[in-house]
């Protein structure tokens, strides 16, 4: 693998990282509540690295999918549910100290990236024709390498993974390896997310994944824009050896620290959630047993019945008379019919907005500005 990078441009960024990982490592919040935020950010990872090859399913549409599992042949939802699977498969092998990352994981990913949805596009096998990266919108952004090329510079990329990536620091290898699969482009279909998986993988690896609490594709996704035109500006008009892979790099570290500062406002919001509720509460305008459901639903942005009895260990018309307080108190709004009913987060709870927090060398470590919960 032949790039340039100057190191110096994402110093500061690495910096920055280096305090995201330790704070996320000692977040002082509900295990409860840390379970829901790693939920809502495997959701907006799967939704995500879809969204941003054109899957038109909602954030919502997809956390049903993943719950409900049903025989489906809709396009968006097969992809969806093979991209499932291709993350399981990173985690699961991710935090493996003897795993050996190199064309055959490559291979392994995308074979679940696309499974299912069309065996004409080769699952697992490298391109014999020429392709392009386009965005979202049809737009051509790049000519990836000759096909006639592709086995060889990804037998050189999975050289450099196996040996190379221990010469750089993990997310920087991550954001590099990335960026090398995506130029290649060496499969018909499913290049990018089996390419953010293979990034995914690495960070994983090396101790880089901030606890599963962060989703850097709903990040990347909800910044198309910027994403493309990093990819652009490094790789110019057509994949080449040799590259300056800067641009990207840069961009990359700051999806992750960007991706980690929106969570971290997001638990440092429930602290303030949680005054709110408890007054809430003692004025009786609701029963104690909402709270830690109410907590649920502003993490995800909804709540199931079958959730709301999981956590408030309430059944039957108990249950049911529980949430219709919520729904009139305006912190939940009904969804659906009785047999699918979903509670959409409602204008109460959207209004506790997420607590602005930048974690700082001096300040990270002394623990003088991350307490999460009363």
């Amino acid at each position: 693998m032949d790039y340039r990078l100057d190191k110096q441009v994402a110093a500061s960024a690495l910096a920055s990282l280096e305090d995201f990982r330790w704070l996320f490592a000692n977040l002082g919040i509900d295990p409860r509540y840390r379970d829901w935020f790693r939920h809502r950010a495997w959701v907006r990872t799967i939704h995500g690295t879809t969204r941003i090859e054109g899957n038109s399913l909602s954030d919502l549409e997809v956390e049903e999918l993943l719950e409900r599992m049903p025989v489906t042949q809709q396009k968006d939802a097969l992809e969806v549910l093979a991209t499932r699977e291709a993350l399981s498969f990173v985690d699961e092998v991710g935090p493996d100290e003897g795993l050996v990352v190199d064309e055959r994981v490559i291979r392994e990913i995308h074979k679940r990236v696309l499974d299912d949805i069309d065996p004409i596009l080769r699952p697992g096998e490298y391109r014999t024709g020429e392709n392009r990266v386009g965005d979202a919108d049809g737009n051509i952004i790049f000519a990836t390498a000759l096909s006639g090329d592709v086995p060889d510079v990804m037998h050189r990329f999975g050289q450099w993974l196996r040996d190379g990536t221990s010469r750089e620091h993990p997310a920087i290898a991550a954001a590099l390896a990335h960026l090398e699969l995506v130029g290649i482009h060496p499969f018909y279909d499913g290049n990018g997310r089996t390419a953010r998986a293979l990034a995914r993988l690495l960070l994983i690896h090396h101790g880089y994944a901030l606890d599963g609490l962060v989703s850097v594709d709903a990040y990347l996704d909800l910044q198309r824009r910027e994403y493309f035109a990093a990819i652009r500006e490094t790789l110019g008009a057509s994949y080449s050896r040799g590259y300056d892979a800067t641009p990207f790099v840069a961009y990359f570290l700051r999806a992750i620290t960007g991706a980690a500062e929106h969570v971290l406002t997001r638990v440092k919001g429930v602290t303030e959630l949680l005054r709110v509720l408890r007054d809430e509460v003692a004025s009786g305008a609701l029963t104690p047993q909402l709270t830690d459901a109410l907590v649920f639903a502003w993490i995800n942005g909804s709540i199931r019945p079958s959730d709301y009895r999981s956590i408030s260990g309430r059944t039957g018309p108990s249950a049911t008379r529980d949430l219709g307080v919520a729904v009139r108190s305006g912190y939940l709004s009904a969804s659906g019919v009785t047999s699918s009913r979903r509670y959409i987060a409602g204008p109460k709870l959207k209004a506790v907005l997420p607590v602005a927090v930048a974690p700082r060398a001096d300040s990270a470590k002394s623990g003088g500005h991350h307490r999460q919960k009363d």
